[in-house]
């Protein structure tokens, strides 16, 4: 998978990967740039962005990419924690300007409290600047235990800081380097290299958080270890028959932080308002939304769930992190408008008649869809549609939606 490493790129790059078994994955990918150029990635299209989120969505200069401007050329590794389900992902490289690839991987977690990166990775030489960002996706954080090796080079010694979520962790045992959590001092020219280990303790809800190492000099970082805790899952949830903590329903819809704790009326209802929640949209083409999901859980071919299907990464971008509509999806009265919860409950109205059949189905079976807001995607070119739904936007121009069966 791995042979064409390393490789230098000047336009966007895509590399596909496949998971066997649904579980925590640890994707990591090292790659270097020079000054005004950058790297991002996106896992099947899922975009990382700042925290927290601004108005103006920064992409380039967040901790999970590569700025050349920090980097001048040195290597960093990025290590994206997130679920995955069974299936075939794309990781797509996004260069501004050029940026060189030196590699990536991927290995399944087994145990999420105790997650060991055996990085055994020395900084190049150089100034303070990023040198590993792990970036926890829709999960939380208990505590990190680090250990770090820094040794004194006659006139300047290596150090290591740590940041999380863009804030630097204090070493209360120094002033000289009390934003450097490992530091060496001129002793050492006479005692030699320190390895030392760190552990930090944050208790962060489940969320997007992104934890850097910055290298100064030529620190060794030898291996991190994070314990996000007992991650529940519906699995886990049914063979304990432990009850959810709070059911989300239609009159409070927000969610506990975790899907899974749905019901599939409201994560299907919550697909609706998030994909069409524009009144100029009609009822038949959120109907045909909620059929188009609804005939997935039935395929073989997609996961047998409402929760598996609607969730699986990239598939409905409502639901994608850093997509403007992932608010709405995550608390539908969020505004405080009352459109938007009129609106909500139109849409939670017709899940529970898609899902029960009460509303047949317009699509004839259909299980893809997009809108002509998009240039024709591959795998509808040469397709024809079941069902087109016409409408007059905000624009007051005529949009059409296309229903297939692929």
């Amino acid at each position: 998978m791995l042979e064409d490493f390393p490789k230098q790129i000047t336009e966007k790059t895509q590399e596909k990967f496949a998971v066997s078994e649904s579980g925590l994955y640890a994707l990591s990918i090292t790659a270097r740039c020079k000054a005004k150029n950058y790297l991002r990635v996106e896992i099947d299209g899922q975009l990382f962005r700042e925290i927290p989120p601004k108005d103006n969505i920064q992409k380039n200069t967040v901790p999970p990419a590569w700025n050349g401007a920090k980097l001048k050329g040195k290597s960093q590794t990025n290590i994206f924690l997130l679920r995955l389900e069974v299936g075939e992902y794309t990781i797509t490289f996004i260069p501004k300007g050029s940026a060189r690839v030196e590699s990536w991987d991927f290995q399944q977690v087994l145990d999420p409290t105790k997650i060991e990166l055996n990085l055994e990775q020395q900084a190049e030489n150089g100034n303070g600047r990023p040198w590993v960002t792990i970036a926890l996706i829709d999960l939380p954080l208990k505590s990190i235990n680090s250990e770090a090796t820094v040794d004194w080079h006659y006139f300047d010694g290596d150090d290591v800081k740590l940041i999380i979520d863009n804030e630097v962790e204090k070493n209360p045992d120094s002033i000289l380097w009390k934003d450097w959590v490992w530091h060496a001092k001129p002793r050492q020219l006479f005692s030699g290299s320190k390895k030392e280990q760190k552990t930090v303790v944050k208790n962060l809800n489940k969320g997007t958080h992104y934890i850097e190492f910055w290298a100064d000099k030529t620190p060794t970082l030898h291996r991190v270890v994070l314990d996000l805790g007992g991650l529940e899952t519906k699995e886990t949830r049914e063979d304990t028959d432990q009850p959810s903590p709070s059911t989300p329903t239609v009159d409070n819809p927000k969610w506990t932080g975790d899907f899974v704790d749905d019901t599939d009326q409201i994560i299907l209802a919550r697909a609706l308002f998030g994909e069409a929640r524009n009144t100029l949209v009609p009822d038949k083409a959120r109907i045909a939304i909620g059929w188009v999901i609804k005939n997935r859980v039935a395929s073989s071919g997609w996961p047998d769930t409402y929760w598996q299907v609607i969730t699986k990464p990239s598939h409905f971008s409502a639901f994608n992190l850093g997509d403007d509509n992932r608010p709405f999806v995550e608390d539908p009265f969020h505004t405080g408008k009352e459109i938007d919860r009129q609106a909500w409950k139109k849409a939670y109205e017709i899940a529970g008649k898609v899902i029960s059949g009460e509303l047949v189905d317009p699509t004839q079976g259909g299980n893809h869809y997009y809108d002509d807001s998009i240039s024709t995607p591959s795998w509808a070119e040469d397709q024809q549609p079941t069902l087109i739904v016409s409408y007059t936007n905000q624009y007051r121009r005529e949009a059409k939606v296309f229903f297939l069966k692929l």
